[in-house]
């Protein structure tokens, strides 16, 4: 029973995608490796899936992808959380999860390679933990980020991100030279305008 948790928790994120920030920082449902096995092609689970939700293959099969993309690959996700595991995870079950996930990015599953961005969020987080060696010192990296408060989570630290991405006001009320160029600034600009329902300026 509690392997359908993350389906149903998929399903209803694919309907409600406002709900998504909320479970952005929750630890992972149980069930995860069913969304992994669906996006991944597996016959099997996708007619169990569609056993217990009664929903199409095509709907089950959504739900895994959006949920992957959403929670797995949110941008502060950390190498655990990419693959669809927690720290107490075992070897084995790190690289079946990479198996999964590299079967669901090949071109056979993705023939226009929409999901060829995310290749290397897992091949660099499989890196970070395909070696006990690896994983000991990735491990001591992120203890020690967060007893330093590099790893702030929270409203805040996101409204300074986005401070940090748009240009910075001079005295004269006129932007900055951005890094990111102008371009990717626009783009935030437009997104911002769309969040808030305000024309772009």
């Amino acid at each position: 029973m509690s392997d359908q948790v993350a389906l149903k928790i998929a399903i209803d994120l694919m309907h409600v995608p406002s709900q998504v920030r909320l479970f952005k920082s929750e630890p992972l449902p149980d069930g995860v490796l069913m969304l992994l096995r669906i996006a991944a092609g597996d016959e099997a689970a996708d007619q169990a899936a569609i056993d217990i939700t009664g929903r199409s293959r095509a709907t089950v099969q959504r739900a895994a992808a959006f949920f992957i993309e959403q929670i797995l690959f949110a941008a502060d996700a950390d190498s655990y959380r990419v693959l669809g595991t927690d720290p107490q995870a075992s070897p084995g079950e790190l690289r079946r999860n990479v198996a999964l996930l590299l079967r669901w990015l090949h071109p056979d599953l993705d023939p226009r390679g929409e999901r060829s961005v995310f290749v290397g969020r897992v091949t660099a987080a499989w890196n970070d933990l395909k070696t006990p060696d690896r994983r000991a010192a990735y491990d001591a990296q992120s203890t020690h980020r967060r007893s330093n408060g590099k790893a702030r989570t929270g409203r805040s630290s996101k409204r300074k991100q986005f401070s940090s991405i748009l240009p910075r006001q001079n005295g004269r009320g006129m932007s900055a030279p951005s890094p990111l160029g102008q371009g990717r600034v626009g783009f935030f600009r437009r997104a911002l305008s769309v969040l808030f329902n305000r024309p772009p300026q």
